[in-house]
């Protein structure tokens, strides 16, 4: 069964494809203040879809702006309606399986590899190309508690009003704009890195931790070169650029009230149209401060 923390995992996939980060943006750095935009300083948090202690338990600067602030704003808040949205977008609805849609050789590989992850044939019959991509992108979890998961549960144990950026069924849906001829094609092409994938997540880890955008932008286009460069360009433009433009959007009535803890995928921040540039070309000071 799909959980709310598979539907997450979508901010994993994203990151296998964004480009490097521009140079007038910050290149390093977690934590942001954002400024000259509203009543008062507002942060930005970049964050990692993982459980590793070194990412989940929050530095003391961070852990600090988000106990003072009054309000948590996320990508998109999983309540259960949501899940429950987003969760039936990720199989199919017009009559074939899975098996119907994918070559043949390319389903026997698909299944076999998705038994190594605990899921029998049985379960993948019926999900779409893309949602088997989110499956395999994920890092290896035994608590499920990773750190987008945590900072949402703490804010409601603090009584934070909670705000999403988009809905859990938006971010989904995403893949849906893609060609039933891409899907194919990204799953063929996760399938044949899948056993890289391991050292892909140490390294963007130890990237993470180190504060280091550049160095996530770097790996990112090392990772874009094992794909299509056609199909990593499409997607990029839908998954990345359009979700910056959306988010940055819907971030700049928040950013008026002031005092907001602000979390998105850390590679959601830097290059030209990064979060951290659309915000500065919207007149707003961005500052590190972690």
């Amino acid at each position: 069964m799909l959980t709310r923390s598979t539907l997450t995992t979508v901010g994993v996939v994203l990151l296998v494809w964004l480009g490097g980060a521009a140079a007038d943006s910050p290149t390093r750095g977690l934590l942001f203040e954002v400024s000259g935009c509203e009543t008062a300083p507002s942060y930005l948090f970049g964050t990692i879809h993982s459980e590793d202690p070194r990412v989940i338990h929050l530095p003391a600067p961070v852990q600090a702006q988000f106990d003072q602030a009054q309000g948590f704003v996320t990508e998109a808040v999983p309540d259960p309606e949501s899940v429950r949205t987003a969760t039936a977008l990720m199989h199919l609805t017009d009559g074939r399986t899975l098996k119907q849609v994918l070559p043949s050789p390319l389903y026997d590989q698909a299944v076999v590899v998705m038994a190594t992850l605990g899921m029998p044939e049985a379960t993948i019959q019926t999900l779409k190309p893309w949602a088997l991509v989110t499956l395999l992108s994920s890092p290896p979890s035994t608590t499920g508690e990773f750190l987008d998961v945590r900072l949402y549960r703490a804010a409601l144990a603090q009584g934070k009003p909670v705000v999403g950026l988009e809905t859990l069924d938006e971010q989904v849906a995403l893949f849906d704009t893609l060609s039933e001829t891409d899907q194919i094609a990204l799953l063929n092409q996760t399938l044949a890195i899948h056993g890289e994938l391991s050292g892909v997540f140490q390294r963007l880890v130890a990237a993470y931790v180190h504060r280091d955008l550049s160095t996530l932008s770097e790996l990112n286009d090392i990772y874009q070169r094992w794909g299509a460069p056609d199909l990593a360009e499409r997607f990029h433009r839908v998954a990345i650029d359009e979700r910056n433009a959306r988010m940055a959007e819907r971030m700049a009535p928040l950013l008026t009230r002031g005092n907001q803890f602000i979390a998105v995928g850390a590679l959601h921040l830097p290059g030209p149209k990064g979060l951290l540039q659309r915000l500065m070309d919207r007149g707003c000071r961005v500052r590190a401060v972690y």
